[in-house]
């Protein structure tokens, strides 16, 4: 909540409201994200691709304009979520659905371990959340009856306790019963809000990615392989830093296999027909990468 605060605006809010309504209700994804390391790494990503801001006018839909704003966008995406954030506590079923959300993350991420380490079918993870737009008692009840199928395998192996299992299948029903039963008249005005206050939140992340993803195209076409690293995805950590007597950093480590692959190669010659070439391969590459910068 700090950190949001910091790099919050209002002003950016209120500069891309316009266009996070206007995205169709079936392209909305959920905001589940570090807003703040969002931010940070749009940044980064805009600064590389920026830095040849001539030859990313040159491709096709193209408008710099609107990779230049993605940082503010950004800051307008922290500002709803802080409004999500103040709106919550404010109807009668604020912190129990605040618990309800902490539940359905922690479920999320041990059903996902547990995946990992193949105790559960990926598949049977897949089928326990909403691929639609997502729903927090809905994701609650459905991996709390995940859980409890697969409690004998899970026993002794999932940093979820049958207590906890118990408290998401409790605070899903408590949920369900508040949400259908009519609002208290004390209420009335302060659910609606909420839910506003989210669906608004979750168009600001929907309109932040997908400007995104034209930035990573941008960047793989300047930088190649090394697009990663210039223009990083939304929730990409940075890498590790090498301490003090330590050896090197994996990132270092990567450079110099980089580094190591490409000494000895004849620099290329520009010839005759090198302009016709470049356009070729940019032809391809953007073929194959799905290139077709759709208004937005």
């Amino acid at each position: 909540m700090a950190e949001l605060e910091v790099i919050s605006s209002q002003a950016a809010y209120e500069r891309f409201l316009a266009p996070a309504r206007a995205l169709e209700d079936g392209v909305v994804e959920e905001c589940r994200a570090n807003i703040a390391l969002a931010y940070q790494n749009a940044k980064q990503g805009v600064d590389a691709v920026l830095l040849r801001e001539a030859e990313v006018a040159t491709l096709p839909g193209v408008q710099v304009e609107l990779l230049r704003e993605l940082p503010e966008l950004a800051k307008g995406l922290a500002f709803a979520v802080l409004q999500a954030q103040r709106d919550l506590p404010a109807g009668a079923f604020g912190p129990l659905y605040e618990r309800a959300v902490q539940l359905r993350r922690q479920l999320l991420k041990a059903a996902d371990a547990l995946a990992e380490a193949g105790l559960l079918a990926r598949a049977e993870l897949e089928a326990a959340q909403d691929e639609g737009r997502r729903d927090v008692v809905r994701d609650c009840a459905t991996l709390a009856r995940l859980m409890r199928r697969n409690e004998e395998r899970f026993a002794g192996r999932s940093p979820v306790t049958p207590a906890d299992v118990g408290e998401a299948e409790l605070v899903a029903e408590q949920l369900g019963a508040l949400l259908a039963a009519p609002a208290d008249p004390r209420d009335r005005e302060a659910t609606p809000l909420l839910i506003e206050a989210t669906r608004i939140r979750d168009r600001f992340w929907t309109l932040l990615t997908r400007r995104h993803d034209v930035l990573w195209r941008c960047g793989a076409w300047l930088y190649g392989r090394d697009v990663e690293e210039r223009v990083p995805p939304l929730q990409s950590r940075p890498a590790l830093v090498r301490q003090a007597g330590q050896g090197p950093s994996l990132r270092g480590t990567a450079v110099q296999a980089a580094q190591r692959r490409t000494e000895g190669r004849p620099a290329p010659v520009a010839g005759p027909d090198s302009s016709t070439a470049m356009e070729r391969s940019k032809v391809r590459f953007m073929v194959r990468v799905g290139f077709d910068f759709p208004s937005r």
